[in-house]
């Protein structure tokens, strides 16, 4: 009984294991296309991805931009998706601050 119970034991682990390994990841976590939620950047260029489920016609998020060369900050009007907001030598975040329509 007790050789049993070690042996289910090491299947269980083994089983986590194998899990945990990040070529066994499922066919979802591999999609590049998913991308963060709001505000990010590359080496070189700051991203703003609004994420929304079913938008309504022509309404995007604000947002207030945090530029580096100034003290005042900025303001945008994104669709939903990813936007390009600049480089990441001018702009240090952003953030959503409320909702804009767009024409």
């Amino acid at each position: 009984m007790r050789q049993k119970l070690q042996a289910a034991g090491a299947v269980v682990c083994a089983t986590f294991a194998l899990a945990l390994l990040p070529g066994s990841a499922s066919a979802a976590g591999n999609d590049v296309s998913i991308q963060a939620c709001g505000y990010y950047e590359t080496q070189t260029d700051a991203y703003y991805n609004h994420c929304v489920n079913n938008p309504p016609p022509h309404v995007g998020a604000r947002l207030q931009v945090d530029y580096d060369w100034t003290p005042f900050d900025g303001y945008a009007c994104v669709r939903p998706g990813e936007t390009h907001l600049g480089s990441t030598s001018d702009i240090d975040n952003a953030w959503y601050i409320g909702t804009c329509y767009y024409g």
